[in-house]
């Protein structure tokens, strides 16, 4: 029988393999195997990937178990995890350093970081800040009342706050963005483990398994997945590299709120077609995220 691990000075119980095993009788992931990883991190493998209905059932009797098991569970490829690492516990050094990454999540402004050049003075035609990439352009009724030496945030909200202002038009909006915060535009991989992380901070347990958008900035990606999750219950369900997803269970409010979100929500996704002010529509009704930086 594997011993549970001990985290943090509180003395949490985090469980250990066997006790995995145990703990998911009687659940949607009852029988699947269980490995011992690196860093004390356990592995379950075989989850059912058929589609993403599937992959969201395996997750969320796994989150089920967190304050049972102590684990926060990530969906991962199985081809990201590699058996041939030998496993090791969760030590003193691995507990420390998650202390470490925890004080800077709580710390760091994230933002200088993610946020770089998405303020300056437009580069392109002004009519591609309002054009819309999802059926509705508001350029004739927006670029009017934008002065000549607006930045490109200043535009963007211009075109958000016009939307808002029209309740037909934020529905029509609405109605062609709503797909991005939706499961259907979730990644699917052939195949799929649960990692479950020796901590229950889902910013401790996705920061440091190397998002493509933050190498070498495990801090702020710590403080942005630790800030998203007290604002808005933003929970880590998958990691796939260059991309993340997220379940949203307290969506942000239509306004500042939403616009914030959806601005972070981009400063970690250049590769999502997606404008600013559609986005935060579609923020403000949409129960899922999705980050995307690839190279």
């Amino acid at each position: 029988m594997s011993s549970p691990a001990r985290l943090g000075k509180d003395d949490r119980i985090v469980l250990g393999r066997s006790e995995i095993a145990d703990a998911m009788r009687g659940t949607a992931l009852a029988g699947l195997p269980v490995h011992e990883w690196v860093e004390g991190t356990l592995i379950v493998s075989g989850v059912d990937a058929d589609d993403n209905a599937d992959l969201l059932k395996a997750w969320r009797a796994a989150y089920a178990l967190l304050p049972r098991t102590g684990r926060w569970p990530v969906l991962v490829a199985d081809e990201d995890v590699n058996y041939e690492l030998e496993p090791s516990p969760f030590d003193a050094r691995v507990e420390a350093e998650l202390v470490a990454l925890d004080q800077a999540a709580r710390t760091v402004d994230p933002w200088p970081f993610f946020q770089e050049g998405d303020d300056g003075p437009p580069e392109v035609e002004l009519s591609f800040y309002t054009g819309g990439l999802h059926g509705v352009d508001v350029t004739a009724d927006v670029l009017p009342t934008v002065s000549q030496n607006a930045g490109t945030q200043q535009i963007l909200r211009a075109a958000y706050d016009h939307v808002l202002a029209d309740p037909r038009l934020t529905a029509k909006v609405l109605e062609g963005a709503r797909h991005l915060v939706n499961t259907e535009y979730w990644y699917q991989p052939n195949a799929a483990s649960l990692l479950l992380a020796p901590t229950p901070s889902p910013w401790l347990a996705v920061a440091p398994l190397g998002f493509y958008g933050a190498l070498g900035h495990d801090a702020e990606l710590a403080a942005v997945l630790r800030q998203w999750h007290e604002r808005w219950d933003v929970r880590p369900v998958a990691f796939w590299g260059t991309m993340m997803q997220f379940e949203v269970h307290r969506k942000p409010l239509p306004g500042d709120d939403a616009w914030t979100a959806a601005r972070q929500v981009l400063a970690l996704s250049p590769n999502i077609d997606v404008l600013q002010w559609e986005l935060a529509v579609a923020v403000a009704a949409g129960d899922t995220w999705f980050v995307h930086h690839r190279p």
